[in-house]
């Protein structure tokens, strides 16, 4: 087996072995990258693009920056299955000149040859994390912010009309709240309806609300509030001016967040599903959950399949590069298609957030763990 070269940039306290084998790994990893992303570019938004300049008035100046704002995305999607072909390549070369073989007669077994690969794998998983915590929201935003203004249909940075907001106490409705408009300060056509163990108590209706922070209180204007009895009969009419409520700030929070889990981090995505947890819409609430956990996995991906693709290149000496790529998009597509399956059915409730997340990668990483106990005992 040829050794490699130390190289400057590689760190120098790891082993001659692991140098050599994540040499073997970058080529095929960048190559793999770039045709990963690109074909996932060309799927997911090129197509679009071009559609909106020819259909929608989209300037071709602006479709170049819609793009180049998307790639971000497309990369994260790209660094798993390039970490795959990488090392699938990297192991089956290696295998076709017989150097598997000549590191398993001087007793070195397919647990050590995997490390390097479990390496660039935890290199790539952290590599996902930042972009798709630090990068990817930001720049997908910006990137459906300049696609709603390039086509004239600009997006305002809250919900204007129809917010509606529920809330619950141990299973019982406590709280309705419905407004039909909102200019980002003042809230116009208010109704709130208050429950009392799940008999309505309190109807309240006015024609301005807005939010007061520091008596952490909304001040409604030009209403009446309505006070029924235990027989849902009113008991008392109150006309006023101006009032001050100490209800939830809520309604407010939720009508100012009109991102979409794509645009969030997971800690961004944590801290409003704290919110919608307030508000009882249940299927909203899993739908988010899902989201967050499936943030949370998908670096853990690039992991795993640098093991599966070590222990496949090992166990396959005869293999060449189409076969390579044949099969990291076979692995990648058994992957997605087992993702969205289980991703629809936790938003749909039959399965928890967690499992509907985390059970692809786990079955992910016992394939992994099978296939590297096979290539140990041969």
């Amino acid at each position: 087996m040829a050794v490699a070269p130390t190289r400057p940039w590689l760190p120098i306290s790891l082993p001659v072995l692991d140098r050599y084998l994540l040499l073997e790994m970058i080529a095929p990893f960048i190559w793999g990258l770039g045709i990963f992303t690109i074909i996932a570019a060309v799927i997911g938004t090129v197509f679009e693009l071009i559609r909106r300049v020819l259909d929608s008035g989209l300037g071709v100046a602006e479709a170049g920056q819609v793009f180049l704002l998307r790639l971000p995305s497309f990369i994260v999607l790209g660094i798993p299955m390039a970490i795959l072909f990488g090392t699938l390549m990297a192991y089956s070369r290696l295998s076709r000149r017989s150097e598997i073989i000549a590191c398993k007669s001087v007793g070195i077994g397919a647990r050590r040859l995997v490390v390097p690969a479990l390496l660039a794998g935890l290199v790539a998983m952290t590599s996902t994390w930042a972009l798709n915590e630090y990068v990817v929201p930001a720049s997908s935003y910006q990137a459906y912010l300049r696609l709603k203004a390039g086509i004239d249909q600009p997006v305002t940075p809250f919900q204007e009309r129809n917010i509606f907001y529920r809330e619950f106490a141990q299973r019982y409705l406590q709280q309705i709240f419905f407004a039909q408009e909102f200019d980002g300060q003042v809230m116009q056509g208010v109704t709130i309806l208050n429950f009392g163990q799940g008999l309505l108590s309190e109807i309240i209706a006015a024609e301005s609300a807005e939010w007061f922070e520091p008596e952490r209180a909304w001040k409604l204007s030009n209403g009446t509030r309505y006070l029924l009895d235990g027989n849902q009969a009113y008991q008392e009419v109150v006309p006023f001016t101006h009032q001050a409520f100490t209800y939830r700030r809520t309604p407010l929070e939720l009508a100012q967040e009109i991102r979409t889990p794509e645009f969030m981090s997971s800690g961004e995505v944590k801290d409003f599903l704290g919110i919608l947890l307030q508000s009882g819409d249940q299927k909203r609430i899993r739908t988010w959950r899902v989201q967050l956990q499936e943030k949370r996995s998908l670096p853990w991906v690039c992991l795993l399949l640098a093991l599966i693709g070590s222990v496949l290149g090992i166990n396959s000496p005869r293999s060449n590069n189409a076969w390579a790529f044949g099969l990291s998009v076979a692995v990648i597509f058994s992957y997605y298609l087992v993702s969205f399956v289980t991703i629809s059915f936790g938003q749909g409730g039959i399965l928890s957030p967690f499992v509907a997340s985390w059970s692809p990668k786990i079955g992910l990483g016992l394939i992994g763990i099978l296939l590297l106990i096979q290539a140990q005992r041969r």
